[in-house]
């Protein structure tokens, strides 16, 4: 006889997804053309298939068969960071499924991927949602500001202003940063957390932003402004139309659980030096 194990998604199994923002700043005018692309969703778009909901494993005798391939065949629980291939074929799929409702091209993943670290994951994602939707990408990563998202990441906190980066100021006079950190077990993940599951869920229990504490809370789909730039009330977010704008990236794993954090700054003067780069790292890997 075969032993079934159902291991849930958020509570008691492998990892808790809570979402945190800081923001300082404000935004540049939007363009109208790109209004529509980055306009936040009327409400969060559920995953499908739903990663979030509990998965049946089943015992194999030596291993387990999970049906959630992002799950471990070892333990049948999710481990703190997965980034095999059918786990992220997986979430690419619910990523597109979300994309597909907001009229946005699928995401297609570089051929380097695999090569890269999670923040350099964290990165690249960011400009794939942004580019998508006709916005500049961000530049690069700078090592101060990962520093700062990596110090974040390990205390699972949002990361603050990077002390050595000096910090420019947008059009309205506002220092030019903002950041984010979640937990979960890919940056794919995280990317859809941030993206399209950033608004209320109904009840404080199913709702991941942990500042959008009713339908109505400025705060919801805050990540997803933090990362696309549109909003105009509570928070504008730093890049909508930002050029120059780098990025830090953090990655640790905290107590079984993945810890992700971006931190983006628009710098002050001449652009701080880069180690990994949207240009030089990613576009030569994109498929036409």
């Amino acid at each position: 006889m075969t032993r079934g194990r159902n291991i849930g998604r958020r509570r008691g199994l492998g990892t808790l997804f809570v979402l945190g923002l800081l923001v300082m700043l404000s935004a540049s005018p939007l363009n109208p053309a790109s209004a529509a692309t980055v306009r936040n969703p009327k409400a969060n778009i559920t995953p499908s298939p739903n990663y979030l909901e509990s998965a049946v494993c089943t015992d194999t005798g030596s291993t387990w068969r999970c049906a959630n391939p992002c799950a471990s065949s070892l333990t049948a629980r999710f481990p703190a960071y997965n980034n095999g291939p059918a786990c992220t074929r997986y979430l690419v799929s619910i990523v597109n499924h979300a994309r597909k409702l907001e009229h946005v091209q699928p995401m297609v993943l570089p051929t380097n991927w695999y090569s890269l670290t999670p923040g350099e994951q964290l990165f690249v994602l960011a400009d794939l949602e942004r580019t998508a939707r006709g916005l500049p990408p961000y530049l690069g990563i700078n090592a101060t500001l990962s520093a700062s998202a990596q110090h974040a990441a390990l205390r699972q906190i949002d990361p603050s202003t990077a002390t050595a980066f000096p910090i420019g100021l947008d059009a309205q006079h506002i220092p030019g940063m903002g950041s984010l950190w979640g937990t979960g077990f890919s940056a794919i993940e995280s990317d859809y957390e941030w993206m399209y599951n950033d608004g209320w869920g109904g009840k404080p229990s199913a709702t991941f932003n942990i500042s959008c504490t009713s339908p109505s809370a400025a705060a919801c789909w805050g990540h997803r402004d933090e990362l696309l730039g549109f909003d105009g009330t509570y928070n504008p977010g730093v890049g909508l139309s930002c050029k120059n704008c780098e990025v830090g990236v953090g990655f640790a794993v905290v107590n079984g659980h993945g810890s992700f954090a971006d931190l983006i700054e628009l710098p002050g003067s001449s652009l701080p030096p880069m180690t990994f780069t949207w240009a030089r790292n990613v576009v030569p890997y994109l498929l036409p």
